[in-house]
């Protein structure tokens, strides 16, 4: 990476987009039927989305000089030293899933309200498979800590809507 400055763009474009998610899936777990939480939980999934499309634009920019080539290559080396297979394709898994969250955030912001059930479950759960990833192939190793430590936050959240919601009126 030639800059400082591009370094810090970097990791601070994607550190506040997971800041950002995390946000949004805890407010999702919470979510009442108040239209100011609804929105703000829909502001916290755009923004998170915008984020990460700025830091991919920055590791393009800075990391890869608008090289495709470097991009793959660079993505399949780091997969190499976690998973020990030599493989690019999670470029182009990256490329779907962005388009996939911009689309369904832009739907939310349309139609104002979140999605469906099961579309929002399944966005979340794609976000969060694909966070993790790139935690644990692009991130120092630490990082899993905290993955988990989350992990567990929604695990709990989880369980305590299902006992809330179990308990007799």
């Amino acid at each position: 990476m030639d800059s400082e400055p591009g370094r810090f763009l970097i990791l601070w474009t994607v550190r506040v987009s997971v800041g950002l998610y995390a946000i949004a899936v805890l407010m999702k777990m919470q979510l009442t039927t108040s239209p100011t939480s609804a929105r703000l939980y829909r502001l916290a999934w755009l923004l998170s989305w915008c984020f990460c499309v700025i830091h991919v634009v920055c590791a393009y920019h800075f990391q890869h000089h608008w090289d495709q080539a470097a991009a793959l290559k660079h993505t399949a080396e780091m997969t190499r030293r976690v998973v020990g297979i030599y493989w690019s394709g999670g470029l182009y898994v990256n490329y779907v899933f962005l388009t996939l969250w911009g689309v369904q955030s832009m739907v939310q912001l349309v139609r104002d309200r979140p999605s469906g059930r099961v579309e929002d479950l399944s966005m979340h759960a794609l976000a969060a498979f694909m966070m993790f990833n790139a935690t644990a192939v692009f991130g120092p190793a630490w990082w899993i800590a905290v993955v988990a430590a989350y992990g567990l936050v929604i695990v709990v959240q989880v369980f305590r809507g299902r006992v809330q919601r179990k308990k007799p009126s």
